[in-house]
């Protein structure tokens, strides 16, 4: 469960911004857009949440600063290596952000226990690196370590001052051997089976899923192909979605089936491959003997009961899409994971854009507290009847850099046209155009 995300100096973010999922004090739609917080009496968490702003305010950012966290603590300990560089870029229109390094905190709740992780990094180094955890309710740090060389008191080859904490069990000096100045002491934990830290490194690596809108994936045809009951879900999707569809069909297909010119295109970058010394025990490719996954969308015919298979690159770019995120969608649903898409309704009817999102509101198929964040531009979803105020959050340029702020500040009245008002710039974050002329 996300509880909140803060980013600092991180592309068009110099300031630093922060996204909750802790619910207000608002009673309307508690039950069903959120869900009690673990270990507290009061606190909710919120379900879902809506970003709009105008085109480059920065909501894409934010998803990407997420996915940057999380990419850094999976890899840092097993893919990179001493003089690597973190995917890390700064505010550039500020002499001195440009020098400065970027902030990553994320508060999360995983099997009932509390977490705040946060980094301070640019491309060459780790300056600080932090854990608290909640087990008992109470505040413990589990470890830190803070780049600090000029520390007189200091005398650590490595330049960083390190803490643990009673709290965290298990080996610690041994580990903290093989963390580099591009490398993350929670990815090293993790590599090397620290039971508490692999949950936390767990947390990152498997429960946060992002979407972004050139999205293409076979995971939903895999999925499909594996589990019979799990494809049948999602034939239930899409026969609700009103697309037409009343199965699909998964089958194993041979290259040979393609046209000629994508065979010897294969040909070639085999050949390419092999033209380097130290790859020539790569066989020869032949297209005759590989296989690809091919779907096939089955459609009623009008005047009988049969079926008509179309591949499915032949159907809509919005079906395409709906069967592609499919999969994330029921599997997120079904474990309680955080899913973040990155304009939803690119490709997707209003309609169809607001019943999935409604999903994640609704307690008899929410039932494992999965969560949805979601950029869109569609303001049709901008109803009282589907998010609370504090569900929705804008982005706006404000000198250049990217502010984050909720619906909620604005106090609206039950009865606000919330789409007229936004459409009006009542709560900023809309593209102010004069005109455009040629």
């Amino acid at each position: 469960m996300l509880v909140e995300f803060s980013v600092e100096n991180y592309r068009s973010f110099k300031e630093r911004q922060t996204l909750s999922m802790v619910a207000s004090e608002d009673k309307a739609m508690l039950h069903s857009n959120s869900f009690p917080m673990p270990k507290t009496k009061d606190l909710h968490l919120l379900t879902s949440a809506v970003i709009y702003g105008a085109n480059a305010s920065g909501k894409s950012n934010l998803l990407r600063a997420m996915r940057t966290l999380q990419k850094i603590v999976v890899s840092s300990a097993s893919r990179m290596q001493m003089g690597d560089k973190f995917d890390i870029e700064p505010f550039l229109l500020n002499a001195e952000s440009k020098k400065q390094p970027t902030s990553f905190e994320v508060i999360f709740i995983d099997n009932q226990i509390r977490y705040e992780y946060g980094l301070t990094l640019d491309q060459k180094r780790v300056y600080e690196e932090w854990l608290l955890a909640y087990p008992k309710g109470r505040a413990q740090t589990w470890f830190s370590r803070t780049y600090n060389p000029e520390n007189p008191n200091f005398k650590a080859d490595d330049g960083y001052e390190w803490s643990f904490g009673a709290g965290l069990k298990g080996e610690k000096e041994r580990i903290k051997k093989f963390v580099r100045s591009n490398s993350l002491f929670l990815s090293h934990a993790a590599q090397n089976n620290h039971p508490q830290l692999t949950e936390v490194f767990q947390w990152f690596r498997k429960n946060l899923n992002l979407i972004s809108p050139d999205f293409s994936s076979p995971y939903t045809a895999h999925r499909c192909q594996e589990d019979k009951e799990f494809c049948q879900e999602v034939v239930n999707l899409l026969i609700q979605a009103d697309i037409g569809i009343s199965d699909i069909e998964i089958e194993m297909r041979s290259f040979s089936s393609l046209p000629d010119e994508i065979k010897i295109a294969l040909e070639n970058i085999t050949d390419v491959i092999q033209g380097n010394e130290n790859n020539n025990k790569i066989p020869k490719m032949n297209a005759d003997n590989l296989q690809i996954l091919g779907i096939q969308a089955m459609h009623k015919m009008m005047d009988s009961e049969k079926f008509v298979p179309l591949d499915m690159g032949d159907e809509s770019e919005g079906t395409q899409r709906l069967f592609e995120l499919a999969g994330s969608w029921l599997s997120v649903l079904k474990d309680g994971e955080l899913l973040m898409i990155d304009e939803l309704d690119r490709s997707l009817h209003p309609v169809l854009s607001t019943a999935l999102a409604r999903m994640f509101n609704n307690p008899d198929i929410n039932k494992n507290q999965a969560q949805l964040i979601f950029t869109t531009h569609d303001t049709s979803l901008l109803d009282g009847e589907i998010f609370r105020p504090d569900q929705i959050w804008f982005t706006e340029k404000d000198k250049s850099m990217t502010k984050l702020y909720s619906l909620y500040e604005f106090q609206p009245c039950e009865d606000e046209s919330l789409q007229k008002g936004y459409l009006k710039g009542r709560y900023g974050a809309i593209p102010f155009v004069g005109g455009l002329n040629i």
